[in-house]
This record gives structure tokens, C-alpha cells and sequence, in this order.
């Protein structure tokens, strides 16, 4: 039975049912010792399942009967779920909407800095310590929510040494920014890489990249990326090697109220 994460019990399945796993034996962990007291319904385990719900988003670790499971994300209102389907049952009813891949470096490993435009990369300053509400103003322009959750998901963990962010400036403007977003269980969950419209496929997204990835490798630290279809070729590209792949399922129409 899936229940909300309020006993050592729960907490003990939820943590057995990441072990092992790219990107969520980082991330879920995390997640559960950050933010379970102030966000107790996001956290949710079964005999030998872990589940986080994020928005309208729910990230499985492990598996549960496929009919429970449906059940209870439509009680949610939920609309997505990314899980291992190589291990994982979908939902019962639901369709698998795309592929996602996980990229990584193994520790104490290094690639070439990929070429960029030269003249435009000594014009910008990199900063660090970026202030997290300019990068989330830089990643949702337009969304104050989103800027307001990402500033205090991104603070929390900061302060506690759990998240690692970078921002290329031209002069006073964030252009481009790049996050290891979770650090933890010797894996660097890397995210959010954008650069600013008007300055892309100029290489300087995916140097800054791979710049942040080989520092943490060097720090023996394994950089992974979960990443869309159209974004395999990017990373490919740049290096990285293919560690394993996840789905994402929606329900059907039918099914969505």
C-alpha cells in the first residue's frame, strides 16, 4: 500500500528503493531529508517504492502493482511519471509520452572544453555564487511562482552545501546559467542549463557545461544528466557517456479529467 512518508518504516523503504539508481538515488534522498517536515504530501513510499511528487510531476523509484499506482496519481492530480520501465510497471492505462537519458562523467575523469566563440567567452565574467533569484529570473522570466519555488528550494539547499550554481554574465546580465542542483551520495545532479536567446549555438552553454562537470569529477563527484530527446545529440557531442535511460508516462485522454 503507497502511504505518505511518516515513520522510520516509510523512510527505510523509500531510502532501500533509490539505492543504486542514477540520478534519483541522489535526488529523491535528498529531497526527503530537505524538505519532509514542511512538505510532508510530496513524500510517499510502498513496500519497495519510493515517490515524489513535484507539481504535477511524480518521480518512482522501485515498483508498485500498476492498478495502485494509477489510482493513486489520479488522486493526486498527477500527469506525468518518470520511472526505470525496465524494472518499474507503468501505470495501468497510462502511455509512455518520451525516453529520457542519463549522461554522466565517472570521477577523475576530464573531457576537452568544446569550442566556442572566443570573442564573445572573454567578454563574460563567471560567477560561482550567482544569487539564486537572478538565476531564477534568468530560467523563468515569466513565472513568479516558479522563480519563488526555485529560489527557496535553491537557498535550502545551498546553505547546506547541496547545490552547486554558475552564471556567465556580460556585464550586469546573467546570459547563461548551469546548476549541479544535487549533491549527494557521490553524484552531482547537473540541470537547468540555458543560455539567453539571442546568444545560443555559440558554444558557450555547453563549455560552461562541461567546465562544471570536470570540476566536480576532479572533486571525485559523478556529474548526471537527465536529459530530453532532442537534447541526446547535444551531450553526445559534448562527451558524455550514456549511463541508462528512464520513461515518462502520461495518462490517456481518456483517463484525464
Amino acid at each position: 500500500m503507497i502511504a505518505q512518508v511518516s515513520t522510520k518504516a516509510h523512510r527505510a523503504r523509500f531510502l532501500n528503493a533509490c539505492r543504486g539508481k542514477w540520478v534519483l538515488g541522489a535526488t529523491l534522498p535528498l529531497d526527503l531529508a530537505l524538505f519532509s517536515k514542511s512538505q510532508p504530501w510530496r513524500f510517499y513510499a510502498g513496500p519497495t517504492l519510493a515517490l515524489e511528487l513535484s507539481g504535477s510531476t511524480a518521480w518512482a523509484a522501485g515498483h508498485a502493482n500498476p492498478e495502485e499506482l494509477a489510482s493513486f496519481l489520479a488522486f493526486c492530480g498527477c500527469e506525468s511519471i518518470i520511472l526505470d520501465e525496465n524494472e518499474y510497471p507503468p501505470p495501468a492505462g497510462w502511455c509512455k509520452a518520451e525516453t529520457l537519458t542519463v549522461f554522466g562523467l565517472a570521477p577523475g575523469k576530464a573531457l576537452p572544453l568544446p569550442t566556442a566563440d572566443e570573442t564573445l567567452w572573454a567578454g563574460l565574467t563567471l560567477d560561482r555564487e550567482p544569487s539564486a533569484m537572478d538565476v531564477a529570473r534568468a530560467l523563468y522570466p515569466a513565472d513568479t511562482a516558479k522563480q519563488e519555488d526555485f529560489y527557496s528550494e535553491l537557498c535550502t539547499k545551498r546553505t547546506r552545501g547541496k547545490a552547486l550554481v554558475w552564471a556567465l554574465r556580460q556585464r550586469s546580465e546573467t546570459i547563461c546559467t548551469v546548476g549541479a542542483y544535487t549533491l549527494a551520495n557521490r553524484q552531482a545532479y547537473m540541470a537547468c542549463g540555458q543560455t539567453a536567446q539571442p546568444l545560443r549555438g555559440k558554444g558557450i552553454g555547453g563549455r560552461l557545461i562541461v567546465q562544471m562537470a570536470n570540476e566536480l569529477a576532479a572533486k571525485g563527484e559523478h556529474p548526471v544528466f537527465l536529459c530530453s530527446p532532442e537534447r541526446v545529440h547535444f551531450y553526445t557531442r559534448l562527451g558524455f557517456e550514456k549511463l541508462g535511460e528512464y520513461a515518462r508516462y502520461e495518462q490517456t485522454p481518456s483517463v484525464k479529467t
